[in-house]
């Protein structure tokens, strides 16, 4: 086992080494473009070679990997208590939710960045700062860090939502996002100072040891501290009331982003919210609870009955993403290992899910996403049998279908609320499941049931490497349905890597700069 005294600066740059490869390769592409020629493979305005994946992509993909790979290799490292950075399990699982869902959503993007001509090689740049930011977030332990961690992913993608500076409608996303995204770092960083204030510290085990020793029910600034900080992070993970901006940036973002603001950011914000309130706040449980308990409840119940009545299928799907993150608030509010664990793998499957599904809408919508009402699926599923087949099992795994993982971790979601008292969190997550059974059915009915008009777009056979992506997801989220305990087994033990407020050893000072 390597063990990390974070006594030099060497210590943080190998703690640090998977953000470091990120960060270095979004360096690379921007430096690349500054000096390469205009119309060079990658450059602003080149072609990428006529449909080749771009030098771009290439490096982006083989980065996130490498980034992934050195995730692993931390597997077994440990650090103090009270480090800065986390170096435990729960890092690692929640860094390959991450890296696993960005490698996806690049890969699927690649044909529509072509298709769109958004050649610039910004996006690829923008999306490696995000994710680095995404990666910081949650394997920070401290509140300062957690808040740039959360700023460098916010920033990064503000930018891309409104990346289409043609379309009116991207740019509109982009300063809604901006100005809802002002206002709930705000609200972090105003909880962060209360936290400051109330626990004299901003090293979340050092607060977690002083919460356990004496709970703070009465303690006005402590209360006021997790509210805000709470209220914050609602906002980031779109859970009802602060949902408003997420349908509106989700339908204007070019849709690959909006596969990333659907998994990445949300997963990050909501790894990070459980760590911080199961594990290092879990003293305040009574503080907390109830806030997430309404939160769950509204976040259910508000975006399936709103998503029932949308005839656009990413728009549909935006509601769709803000109602699982009610079903993920669920395994929160249980506040328990197997609440944590469920919402891990429930986690890791909706950000497959997701990416794959947005993949074949951006398909099957063609240039302009001219063609993404429900309508438009009529007959899909007979003219594109791999597309549809593909599609059907996404939207079974969405909707909680067996075999599926979707249908697996809201099984496991159910247990975590019914072994933690909370009924009324079970029985809503299985009526509001049931509600959207109608929207996602839906649009299996106007594939295999309606037939296409004559003028109806039929959208190009899909590339290979674009099935070969899309059958991985398929196969893994069927494997994951059938075959789920090895993977829950991997979540709970990642959980029970992560340090518990208790008795924490004093690390030493970082070296001055």
């Amino acid at each position: 086992m390597r063990v990390f005294d974070f006594a030099s600066h060497a210590s943080y740059w190998v703690a640090l080494l998977p953000e470091v490869i990120l960060a270095l390769a979004a360096m690379f592409i921007l430096m690349r473009d500054a000096f390469a020629p205009a119309g060079a493979d990658g450059a602003a305005g080149g072609d990428g070679g006529n449909g080749r994946m771009s030098v771009d992509c290439l490096v982006t993909l083989y980065s996130i990997a490498g980034a992934l790979v050195a995730s692993l290799w931390l597997m077994d490292a440990s650090g103090p208590p009270d480090a800065m950075i986390a170096l435990d399990g729960f890092r690692v699982a929640a860094d390959v939710i991450l890296l696993g869902g960005a490698l996806l959503v690049v890969s699927l993007s690649r044909d529509y960045l072509s298709r769109e001509g958004l050649r610039s090689p910004e996006f690829h740049a923008l999306i490696l700062l995000a994710l680095v930011g995404m990666m910081v977030l949650v394997a920070a332990r401290d509140l300062i860090l957690l808040f740039v961690g959360l700023e460098l992913m916010s920033i990064s993608v503000y930018v891309l939502t409104g990346f289409v500076r043609k379309n009116p409608r991207s740019s509109e996303a982009s300063l809604k996002y901006f100005i809802v995204g002002a206002f709930a770092s705000a609200f972090v960083v105003y909880g962060i100072a209360l936290l400051y204030g109330a626990t004299g510290t901003t090293r979340l085990a050092t607060a977690a040891e002083q919460i356990a020793a004496a709970p703070g029910e009465g303690d006005l600034l402590l209360v006021a501290g997790i509210g805000l900080f709470l209220i914050g992070f609602a906002f980031k993970i779109a859970a009802v009331p602060f949902h408003m901006w997420a349908p509106d940036a989700y339908d204007g973002a070019p849709t690959p982003v909006t596969s990333f603001m659907a998994t990445g950011v949300k997963a990050a914000a909501f790894i990070a919210l459980l760590r911080v309130l199961t594990v290092d706040l879990g003293g305040a449980v009574e503080i907390w609870k109830g806030a997430v308990w309404w939160l769950a409840i509204l976040t259910m119940i508000v975006p399936n009955l709103i998503a029932l009545s949308q005839q656009d299928v990413k728009r549909l799907l935006a509601y769709s993403s803000v109602a699982h993150a009610g079903y993920l608030l669920v395994g929160v509010a249980a506040a328990s290992d197997l609440g944590r664990s469920a919402s891990l793998f429930y986690l890791a499957a909706y950000t497959v899910v997701t990416a794959a599904s947005f993949a074949v809408v951006f398909h099957v919508a063609g240039r302009g996403d001219r063609n993404q009402r429900v309508r438009d699926y009529r007959g899909l599923g007979w003219r594109r049998p791999v597309l549809g087949a593909a599609l059907l099992v996404f939207l079974l795994s969405l909707a909680g279908f067996p075999p599926t993982a979707g249908f697996v971790g809201k099984l496991y979601l159910l247990r975590a609320a019914v072994d933690a008292g909370e009924t009324s969190l079970a029985v809503t997550l299985v009526l509001t499941s049931l509600v959207a059974y109608y929207y996602y059915l839906r649009v299996v009915w106007k594939m295999y049931f309606e037939a296409a008009p004559e003028d109806a777009h039929t959208p190009p056979s899909p590339k290979p490497g674009f099935n070969l992506v899309i059958g991985t997801c398929v196969a893994l989220i069927l494997l994951a349905g059938l075959f789920p305990g090895r993977i829950i087994d991997r979540a709970r033990d990642a959980l029970a890597d992560a340090p518990s407020p208790g008795v924490v050893v004093q690390a030493e000072e970082p070296p001055a700069p």
